[in-house]
């Protein structure tokens, strides 16, 4: 069965590579492959120094800033770089960081991180300022609910055979936590928008918000269960209820650390390189 979902992976890879090239032509040139190389070497540090929590004995969950690199590539050179540089990320990071056979599923990931961003931000697709915020506080807020709904109908998990209670305390907790943090997030979005209105016609927060958010959602919790339930047998409903935790906390600040990044490149006049 593993390797059915390798050849499917391969073939999703393939198509996507195909649709990419066509839609945005590759320039090189020597800055841009050295600031790529640049980001792409901190992703894979960042690798490295992530948090590994094991499931089931496997190394199933990683907590860390690896995927930010890939993003900010996305948006700063679009979409070709970004499905190359996934793919390179991904063979590094398994020299560095081996942790069993190469599973194609994951080089997708990567190549996923890069490639939302990286069109969200494409010039074909223009965004106004009210509809990116709508369409970023909406998605904060479903991710939220969703969040939410997800843990309050779980009663509890089976784990090797042993049943795991989620108790009302920890209910409690987690709600107001992610309540917390996620309404933080929209508050301090909206200070950001008007503190940095200036770069809102190269990067507005609320389009890097979403790409953060549609990251975590199709990676971290959709896809990345279904590789390791394939790979390890880990069940999908433990997997996913960890990164749905992890992912409440992640979110918020992934947004403020990318955007900072954003700032950072486009006042060192790297933001408009795509062409």
């Amino acid at each position: 069965m593993a390797l059915t979902y390798q050849i499917i992976a391969v073939i999703a890879i393939l198509i996507i590579g195909f649709f990419v090239f066509r839609i945005d032509k590759l320039h090189v040139t020597g800055e841009k492959l050295a600031i790529i190389a640049m980001f792409i070497a901190l992703s894979v540090a960042l690798q490295f120094f992530s948090l590994m929590i094991p499931l089931f004995g496997f190394p199933s969950m990683r907590i860390g800033f690896s995927q930010l690199p890939l993003m900010v590539i996305g948006v700063l050179f679009g979409p070709s770089w970004a499905f190359i540089s996934g793919i390179v990320q991904d063979f590094l990071g398994l020299i560095v960081t081996p942790t069993g056979f190469p599973f194609f599923g994951f080089t997708l990931n990567k190549i996923i991180i890069g490639l939302i961003p990286a069109l969200l931000f494409s010039k074909r697709i223009k965004w106004s300022p009210k509809v990116a915020y709508m369409v970023s506080q909406g998605l904060l807020l479903s991710f939220l609910v969703g969040a939410l709904a997800y843990l309050w109908l779980t009663p509890s998990i089976v784990s090797e055979g042993n049943v795991i209670e989620i108790t009302l305390t920890i209910k409690l907790i987690f709600s107001a936590g992610s309540v917390l943090m996620i309404g933080a997030m929209m508050f301090f979005m909206n200070l950001l928008t008007k503190k940095y209105k200036k770069y809102e016609n190269d990067f507005p927060i609320s389009v890097w918000a979403m790409s953060v958010v549609l990251v975590e959602v199709v990676v971290q919790l959709i896809l990345t269960p279904l590789w390791l339930a394939i790979m390890y047998n880990i069940p999908v409903l433990i997997s996913f209820l960890l990164r749905v935790v992890k992912a409440t906390i992640m979110v918020p600040f992934t947004i403020v650390i990318g955007f900072g990044i954003l700032i950072l490149m486009s006042r060192l006049r790297l933001l408009n390189r795509k062409a």
